[in-house]
Formats: structure tokens, sequence, C-alpha cells
């Protein structure tokens, strides 16, 4: 309903007076007359009624005849939502050229079918208003890609549109507007955007835009800038690796079915995930910066500073003798280079989210784990103005590894994370992206003393890297729940149900649904969005890794949402039950555990008073919800605007529960086990998220820095 209400609105606007489209459109003050006139066509006649989309069309129509054999322009002939990048006739014969073919028809099929299926998105109408400060869409092409966002500038001189992407480039200009360059290729035309068809968008684009089918290993392969990490990649096997493993072929969605699923408040509709495709992530450090910072120069100097971080045996890189060794897991190299390696592939605006949270309290933070065998590396994006001073290094809104705490003490700086790749480089292939840092991570004493000194809050969504891979969240926050139970994905914010053997570090009994709830702005869930086991014999049994971090002594917590609709179940760690069942319904709870909202103590709580009473819901196994994080109190508000935050903090329904304190091997794999006791009438267990808190951080009284509520 958000979307379709959205657009809605949207093409209403069109329609009356052309006005409101531009807001934050890509153009400045274009005369009326240069927007197209909505007349009810939809997107194939769109393109098949003008003349410079002929070249385009033949390409469609080729792509019918490639190994995915679908009719694109039978299908942009339907009702739905699509966006369509429409490179014209000037922007194919540039591309002709440069290819060397002679016509369209010299193009081979599949290649078309990559063309074709780069410039469409399906399910989302994404106008110019939805690309202001974003670095790529939030939703994939139809050739499962994001495209790159760039912020662009184009003026007019002698009649003809420049297009650059260098502001400094034109400050002396008088015509300047504001457009976007996508995967570094096509501009769109800064006048021809929004045009409104019945089942989408169209903005014209002066290229065909680029798009890759090569692993995203190749990709850093074919960068100069980066050819001693790609090198390394190769010596340590871990490029054979990520160039074996694009899809599972073996997934058939076609064995299970969608199902309706009650999940407490109202019925959800739940989809098969259609694919499972294999993701990663790499943080490629330049050759530059090797240099520059370690003294790297050769493969032997990048064994050598690994060794000095890991440990292990010396060894001659050069000598083929070496070759099973340097593939070990255990090789320091490969443990260094994997460990900058995420298991799934992440857009950079999706390595945070910032979905219910505050960032002007707390940084958007995740926590992965990295093809170094149990490890986990911190990512953090800076939103707090506060932080910002601390050095020229932090730079507000950007995204860093392992940059250390400054609340607990530990300040440093991180490796800053690049939000373009240096040159003209696609840097998103078939089974993942890359990005260049300033820096190498590591997982060496220094960062597990300094880095994990802190509480880590985890969302499950990542936790399981085929979430991230398969766009499982596909970017569309909707705070609209009465359409959960809609089965059409294109149009809502689609949920999904994992059958065995589709998460891999994930096992659910014959009779249980781990079901994902999609974001929704007025969910009582960190995120947005949270996972529910459910059953259909009112049984329920999963087993799933525990994120690994260092050795030592941790309290696991659970962040969850109680209600009438919940049941019992009884935790385990390893195999091994913790503390007595866990009632997860609302009964009484404010009672059992001594919830009172933070924010509403006023004067009736002296400091002294306010912390004991906090200390007396921790010694019963409770924490209030996060300060940093609320929900919208108004349904059905476009993106809660004007809508009523609800901070966590103040919401007995938004409480955090201490699992177990255990001690944690940084050297043994843990799991969590979650075995329903009483689970009647399709009572379910929530999973939102997790905490995993070093006894440093929850075990200070008196002297010293205490846990903060955020």
């Amino acid at each position: 309903m958000k979307t379709i209400t959205k657009y809605f609105l949207y093409f209403a606007t069109v329609f009356g007076c052309f006005l409101g489209i531009c807001a934050t459109s890509c153009s400045d003050d274009i005369p009326a007359d240069k927007y197209y006139t909505f007349t009810g066509e939809m997107l194939s006649d769109y393109l098949t009624s003008r003349p410079q989309f002929s070249e385009f069309v033949k390409i469609m129509d080729r792509a019918q005849y490639s190994e995915r054999g679908v009719n694109l322009m039978d299908l942009v002939a339907t009702y739905g939502q699509f966006t369509c990048f429409a490179p014209d006739n000037d922007a194919v014969a540039a591309y002709l050229e440069e290819n060397g073919y002679e016509t369209v028809s010299d193009i081979p099929y599949d290649i078309c079918d990559t063309i074709a299926r780069t410039h469409l998105v399906n399910g989302r109408a994404f106008g110019t208003e939805d690309l202001l400060g974003a670095t790529s869409l939030s939703s994939v092409n139809m050739n499962d890609r994001y495209l790159q966002v760039q912020e662009a500038f184009a003026y007019v001189e002698n009649g003809d549109t420049i297009y650059t992407t260098d502001s400094l480039e034109i400050v002396d200009k008088e015509d300047i507007h504001n457009t976007y360059r996508l995967n570094r290729s096509g501009y769109m035309y800064f006048n021809l955007c929004n045009d409104s068809v019945e089942n989408g968008l169209v903005h014209v684009v002066n290229g065909v835009i680029a798009s890759s089918n090569q692993s995203v290993f190749d990709l850093i392969d074919e960068n100069p800038n980066v050819s001693l990490f790609a090198q390394a990649m190769r010596l340590v096997g871990i490029s054979e690796y990520i160039q074996g493993h694009i899809k599972d072929a073996t997934w058939d969605p076609d064995l299970y079915e969608d199902k309706s699923v009650y999940s407490g408040a109202q019925w959800d509709y739940c989809h098969i995930p259609e694919s499972k495709n294999f993701g990663f992530t790499v943080f490629a450090c330049p050759d530059s910066v090797l240099k520059a910072m370690y003294n790297i120069e050769t493969l032997q100097d990048f064994y050598d500073y690994a060794l000095g971080i890991y440990g292990g045996d010396e060894l001659d890189v050069n000598d083929p003798e070496n070759a099973e060794a340097l593939t070990d897991w255990r090789s320091p190299l490969r443990r260094l280079i994997g460990y900058n390696i995420l298991k799934q592939k992440g857009m950079y605006s999706d390595l945070t989210s910032i979905t219910t949270i505050e960032t002007t309290l707390i940084n958007p933070t995740e926590w992965y784990a990295t093809m170094d065998s149990l490890t986990t590396i911190k990512i953090e994006r800076l939103t707090v103005t506060r932080f910002i001073g601390y050095g020229e290094h932090d730079t507000r809104n950007d995204i860093y590894l392992n940059r250390g705490d400054m609340s607990r003490g530990c300040y440093t700086p991180g490796i800053h994370v690049d939000t373009e790749i240096e040159g003209d480089y696609v840097n998103e292939g078939s089974n993942g992206v890359y990005y260049t840092t300033d820096g190498l991570a590591d997982y060496g004493e220094v960062t597990k003393q300094d880095i994990f000194n802190t509480r880590m809050r985890m969302d499950l969504y990542y936790m399981f890297p085929e979430l991230m891979s398969n766009n499982v969240r596909d970017g569309r926050t909707n705070n609209y729940i009465a359409n959960s139970n809609n089965p059409d994905k294109n149009v809502t914010s689609p949920n999904y149900w994992f059958p065995n053997g589709y998460l891999d570090n994930v096992k659910v009994n014959d009779d249980g649904i781990f079901l994902f709830q999609s974001q929704h702005n007025t969910y009582w869930s960190y995120e947005g969005d949270e996972f529910n086991l459910a059953s259909d014999v009112n049984s329920y049994d999963i087993t799933f890794n525990l994120p690994s971090v260092p050795t030592g002594t941790y309290q696991i917590r659970l962040g969850f949402a109680p209600m009438s609709s919940r049941g019992i179940c009884q935790f385990y760690l390893d195999g091994e039950p913790q503390g007595i069942p866990f009632d997860m319904r609302d009964t009484n709870f404010e009672d059992r555990s001594g919830f009172f909202a933070l924010t509403t103590t006023g004067a009736s709580y002296s400091s002294d008073e306010l912390e004991q009473a906090k200390k007396n819901m921790h010694n019963m196994g409770w924490y209030h919800g996060p300060r940093s994080v609320f929900n919208f109190g108004t349904e059905g508000t476009l993106d809660g605007a004007n809508a009523t935050k609800n901070y966590f903090c103040n919401n007995y329904h938004t409480m955090r529960y201490v699992l177990c304190t255990a001690n944690l091997d940084e050297d043994t794999q843990h799991t969590v086990r979650i075995k329903s006791i009483w689970a009647v009438g399709t009572a379910l267990v929530m999973i939102d998220y997790l905490e995993l808190v070093p006894k440093s951080v929850y075990g200070v009284e008196g002297e010293g820095k205490a846990e903060d509520d955020y």
C-alpha cells in the first residue's frame, strides 16, 4: 500500500500541474513544456511509439532469444511498477561503435538480454527524489544488480549539453542543472527525467549503462590500482573460491510453496526466495596505500606483514612447494585477506541500516562474519555530530571498519571505506561488490582488546549471509501493517520463509516455519524487521550459529517484543539449557521485569535512585529497550511523516532479556538453540536481535565507565 499510495500521489501531481515532480529532481527550473504529458500509456507503448528509442526496442526484442528467453516487451506491457532508464539511439550508436558492432543485429542475444535487464527495475518506480543522496538504487534491476548512482551536473554550452561529475569544473557556468550518472556510464538527461507511464517511470539516459556478469574478483583483477591485493587473493586461494561461487544451482523454489502465517498481530504472506545467490563484499586496499602505510610492495612483504599480526611459519611465497600452506585457512596471509572480505554482498548504503535508529544519538553499527574463519568485523557509519572533530580521518555519513568505541574511551580511527572507486571501473559483479579503503583491517590482539570492548548489538538480518546476497531487504521500509498479507511482493515489502537448507548456518525442525517480516517503521522491532519461528503443529525447534567474539565472559541478551501471541521456550547454548523456560507472553510483564519508563521518571527519582531502579531490573535479567531506537506511532503515514516517535526505552514491549552469562571461546563455533515448551494455537517465538556484552561493559560498578542506555 505504501508504494501504491506514494506513486499514486506522485502521478496525480504530474497529471494535475507537472510541478511537484521535480521538487528534488534532476533538473532545475525546467520549462513546463519540457515535461512529458501523461497519456495513460504503458511502458511498452512509450518505447515503441517514440523513434528515439527504436534501437533500444530492438535490443529488448533480441533479449527474448537469449538463454533466459523472456519477452521483456510483453512484460513491460503489463500492470505493475517499473523503472526504465531508456538509452536513446545516439547512446546505442556509441555503444555499437565502441564494441565493434555494425548494428544491433550483431549483438549476441545474451548480451542484449543483459543490456535490456540492466536498464529495467521491476517492482519499484524510482523517481529522482529517491536518488537524492543515494550511492545505489535500493532494489536490484532485472539483471540482479544494484545500479550505482553518482550525483552529477549538466550545463549547456553553445547549444550542447555537457555532463560532469566535478562541480568545480562548472562553478562559473550560469545554466547548471543537477542530474545523475549510473554505473559510471550513462547520464540521465536533466530535462527528461520522471516521465510517467501507467506502470512506472522513465528516465532517458545518454549512454548504455555498463553492467558486468563477471565475478567480483574478476573486476578487482582488472583494476591496476588494487593489483597487489588481487594477487594476494589469488595466492591464498580466495579468488578461486569466489569465482566458483555465483549461484547455488541445487536450490529449487518449486519444491516449496508460499504460505500465509499468523505472526502475532496480523497474517503475513510469506514468499519462498526465488534464488540462492552467493555474495561477497571485498574491502581492497590499494597498492599506493599498502606502500605508504605498511611498506608493502611485494607478495613477500604482504605475507611478512600478516605474519607479524597472526604469527605462523616464515615462508617464501615464491616457492611452489609452499602453495598448499599458503591456502590453508590458518595461513597468516589468508587470514588477513579473508578478514577484509564479507560472506555477503553489501552495497555501500546497505552495509548499515538507519531504519528505527536515532542517528543523532548513535552511529548505525553492524557486525559481520568474515572469510577469516571464526572472526567478526565491525562496520560503522558516522552520523553523530559530536563525534566529528576527533581528526581529519572522520567523515560524517561515511563507513569505517573496526572503529574504536569512543564512548568507552578507546577511540581508534578505523579503516575508511571509500564511497567511490577511483577511475571508471565497475565494482559490482555477478556475485558481489568491492570497495577501496585507506588501510587493512585485521583481527590481531589490539583489535580484540579495543574494538570488542563494547556492547555488540547484532540484528539477525546480518547474521545470515543469504539474506543480503538475495535482496531479502529490498529497500522498501513499509509502515502499512495492513498489507502484510498481500501476496504481490512487487507492491508491498515482501515477507519470506526459509525452509531447511536455504540458510547455511540455521537448522529448523520439520514442523517449524522460520519467517522474516519485512521492515515496517511502526513495528516494535529493531531496524523495523524481525524473525519469527512458528509451527503448524504447536512445536518448533531452531539452532543457529552465534557470531564469534574474542575469548571472554559475555552476557547474551535477546531483544524481542512480548505479546499475548507468543509462547514459552527454552534457550540452549552449545546444546546446554540456560536457565528456566522463558515465557515470551506479555501477561503481568511489567511486574515480572520490573519495567519503568525511563523518560517519565521526572523528579520522582534522584540520580542514585534511578540507577538503583535500573540495577534492580538488571538483577532480574532485564534491560530497557535502547534509548537510540524508536518506532513511529502513527500507522498509515508515509515514511513516518508527522508521526510520533516512540522510543524503545519507554515501552515494555521492546525490552532486552539476558539469556545467559557464559564464557565464550574464540576458537569454537558456539550455537544457540530455541525449543518450544508451550506453543499452543500458533504461539510463536520472536527473535529480533542479539546483544553480546563483555564483562568489561556489563560488570562495571562504582568507578569506571558503566554501560549507557543507548
